[in-house]
């Protein structure tokens, strides 16, 4: 408990450096949804009244998404691919980052999660003035992001079927370019 309140008290200050333009500030990670639906969370005897039926698909082929948060703006930047997650893939995401978020002397604090490939990321980070904030292990309550990912895949994915993976893909999409129309449940 005393390590989650450190962090907190951390990740506070940084909100506040981000708040008064020392810094730019995200949260960021990977989420690799599959083409399936998800149920929702409901339970009911089998055959019951407003039994809700679900077609599914094969669920194998799957998205990936690097996504960073900027906390102050809730403004997303996502890199969408079907390839798995790995150093190259999270280089070209930190590019990304940097041209949404020119380097105009304001560094980047970006805070995730202490996986390999992000760490193979490093020196590219330096390159773009990019400082990379590990959180401690199994905090995923400490990473903002992973609140969007929920939001996403119960607007996406929970009790709704996308018969191709491009319907699938283009479901997400549009998720992602309107998501300020979700600003109130955001």
């Amino acid at each position: 408990m005393e390590l989650q309140e450190a962090w907190i008290a951390k990740i506070e200050c940084l909100a506040e450096r981000a708040r008064i333009g020392e810094i730019i500030l995200f949260f960021a990670d990977p989420t690799h949804p599959t083409h399936n639906s998800e149920n929702g969370k409901k339970w009911q005897l089998k055959g019951g009244e407003n039994t809700i039926n679900m077609p599914s698909n094969s669920g194998r082929k799957r998205l990936t998404i690097l996504g960073g948060l900027n906390p102050l703006t809730l403004r997303p930047t996502m890199l969408l691919t079907e390839d798995n997650c790995d150093t190259l893939m999270t280089e070209a995401f930190l590019e990304q980052l940097r041209e949404e978020y020119p380097d105009n002397g304001i560094p980047l604090v970006v805070l995730l999660d202490n996986a390999k490939y992000i760490h193979g990321a490093t020196a590219r980070a330096k390159e773009l003035n990019i400082t990379f904030v590990f959180l401690p292990p199994y905090a995923l309550n400490l990473n903002l992001i992973e609140r969007l990912w929920k939001f996403y895949k119960k607007t996406v994915k929970q009790n709704r079927y996308h018969k191709t993976f491009q319907e699938f893909f283009d479901a997400t999409v549009s998720f992602f370019q309107h998501i300020e129309q979700y600003d109130q449940e955001l």
